[in-house]
């Protein structure tokens, strides 16, 4: 069994600049703790004039992104020569889908358009690579829908079941937008009815939990005699102590209605946001449609106490600090309604393509001519977040294809993933034949969480939806030389982040799953080295994570195991040179795998 350390380079950079000698030390600290490979995530190259150029670099949180650059050119060739000077294995790790960040500066805010001139609802795009700038209509599509008009009249709330509630229309309080952007509030006590009836649909939340069950009956808050033409709307509770109890998911609990009592599309935004937070609606603007609907909010639950605002301390503090405390950066006191759908994923490249699949090659090209020893694909990006994931994959290449196989009617959506799988193990196929042409290995990401039927929501956060992604015929077609297994769910919120105890992610449980089980076979069958990938900085306190790398040689499946990443092992900072770890964590993953290495 070996050890690597997977190296994201845009979190390193957030810190403080990586040098030369800082690369050289995170390339000595790797190896110290008895890692032999290094796994380095690309981005693209750093020449604008380049068409695979890319510019995570140049991202409002990647602080000394430039810096960087300035001082190392493009990271993965830099980290190829420190590598290599240390006899460390290095491979490039591709992201295909990554085409940027789905995330936004809010419409009126200063910063709108500054990255990208192409928006979501809500504002412009923070990061989006120049590829998909110039071609935004190759972004994944939404299924065709028609566009609704016309005010809210009627806001429908809905408790995920029947039992009393202390919140009545006249403790909600609404404050509007044109743009996102410093909400103002209406001079308006809200009026409606309370009733109980037989929930429409089944509700579950991020993780799967039956929240309610269709028909169950639930307890509904219709506010009525609205005239709201606004496109950004807050819905504000009153309460400023208290426990809040009219709890639901955001997608389980909102409803908006027209004159003649049809529904209205929208999107939905809480507190929560993956990028720029803390989200405070009355000084800048709200993050719709990024995942967290399916995180349960109580909507009157105080969000603003008579000791000030609820979000203060935040500021200044780590920037996961209200993930710890909220669950993922949930928080409920107000939920916010915007008009309309996204039309396309924020930052998310179609495979059906052929300039898509062409732009990917010229990817692995670049990563082969930089030295790399093999090159690794893992599915799972920052720019397909929706709460609607599978609402995607309607672009026309894709729809053409699929007229061709099943003729005209309705879409199929098992059949549409099959169509889209078979264009991105096109480009498997062509990527296998490309680096083996060059003698080197490809690596490809099994996301067991993901490469599976009936997912959960939270199992599909970050990852393209309706694709069927081949797995089996990767291996069967003996495209790859090997597998990195992973288990963790986006951003590892199978657990919430700062959780004292695991359930969902842990260790044991994961590799008793079916899927993974049945890929762990596989592999094995196919004799084809296993990396088990695991996220250091997830919910699991550092002692089980140190017994995970144990029981990872005990399983006698897996022949690698991952540290993921080395941003939570050591970080640059401003005030003083070198890399600063970050806890124990480095000289307990030596001591560890010291110990291990003994045993063998």
């Amino acid at each position: 069994m070996q050890l690597s350390v997977t190296v994201d380079i845009p979190d390193d950079f957030t810190k403080g600049p990586i040098d030369a000698a800082r690369l050289a030390e995170m390339m000595a600290t790797i190896q110290d703790i008895g890692a032999t490979r290094v796994h380095w995530l690309y981005y693209g190259e750093t020449d604008p004039a380049d068409p695979r150029c890319g510019n995570i670099w140049d991202c409002y949180w990647a602080h000394h992104g430039k810096q960087t650059i300035a001082k190392l050119g493009e990271p993965l060739k830099a980290a190829v020569q420190a590598a290599k000077a240390r006899d460390l294995e290095i491979y490039g790790v591709l992201k295909p889908y990554n085409g940027g960040l789905a995330g936004s500066f809010p419409a009126g805010s200063p910063e709108a358009g500054t990255a990208s001139q192409h928006s979501r609802i809500g504002g412009t795009i923070v990061q989006l690579i120049p590829f998909l700038e110039a071609h935004p209509e190759m972004r994944v599509q939404r299924k065709p829908f028609a566009v609704s008009a016309g005010p809210i009249r009627e806001i429908r709330l809905t408790k995920a079941d029947t039992s009393e509630t202390r919140l009545r229309p006249e403790h909600l309080r609404i404050w509007v937008s044109e743009n996102n952007y410093q909400y103002r509030p209406l001079d308006l006590v809200p009026t409606g009815t309370i009733t109980v009836e037989p929930a429409k649909r089944e509700v579950r939340d991020y993780h799967g939990n039956l929240i309610t069950a269709q028909g169950d009956p639930v307890r509904v808050i219709t506010l009525t005699d609205l005239a709201i033409t606004a496109p950004y709307v807050v819905l504000i509770s009153t309460f400023t102590t208290g426990t809040g109890d009219f709890r639901n998911t955001p997608q389980g609990m909102v409803e908006v209605f027209d004159d003649q009592g049809e529904p209205l599309d929208c999107v939905l935004a809480t507190h929560a946001s993956l990028w720029i937070k803390p989200r405070d609606f009355r000084t800048y603007g709200l993050e719709f449609d990024q995942g967290y609907g399916h995180l349960p909010i109580a909507l009157d639950e105080p969000w603003q106490a008579a000791s000030g605002d609820r979000w203060t301390h935040f500021k200044g503090e780590d920037e996961f600090a209200d993930e710890a405390i909220f669950g993922h950066g949930q928080a409920g006191g107000f939920i916010a309604i915007a008009r309309g759908k996204n039309a396309h994923h924020a930052a998310t490249p179609c495979e059906a393509y052929p300039e898509v699949r062409e732009l990917w090659l010229g990817w692995v090209t670049a990563m082969l001519d930089a030295g790399v020893d093999g090159i690794d694909l893992r599915i799972s990006a920052h720019g397909s977040l929706s709460d609607e994931p599978e609402a995607y994959g309607w672009n026309p290449p894709v729809l053409a294809e699929y007229a061709k196989r099943h003729g005209p009617g309705p879409v199929d959506q098992a059949k549409l993933a099959v169509v889209r799988g078979d264009f991105y193990t096109e480009f498997v196929r062509a990527t296998s034949a490309l680096v083996r042409a060059r003698g080197k290995k490809l690596q490809v990401h099994l996301h067991a969480e993901a490469f599976r039927h009936n997912l959960v929501f939270g199992q599909q956060h970050g990852m393209p939806a309706n694709v069927e992604f081949q797995w089996r015929r990767w291996l069967e077609e003996g495209l790859v030389d090997e597998v990195q297994l992973r288990t963790s769910w986006f951003e590892a919120a199978e657990d919430p982040l700062g959780a004292k105890e695991t359930s969902r992610s842990k260790l044991t449980h994961a590799l008793a799953d079916p899927v993974a089980t049945e890929m762990l076979q596989l592999a094995h069958e196919k004799q084809l080295p296993v990396t088990l990938n695991r996220y250091i900085g997830r919910a699991a306190g550092l002692p089980e994570y140190l017994d995970d790398i144990r029981t990872a040689l005990q399983d006698g499946r897996i022949a690698r195991f991952d540290v993921y990443e080395f941003f939570d092992l050591a970080q640059a900072s401003l005030d003083q040179p070198g890399l600063t770890p970050k806890g124990d964590r480095i000289a307990a993953l030596k001591a560890r795998w010291q110990t291990i290495a003994a045993s063998l």
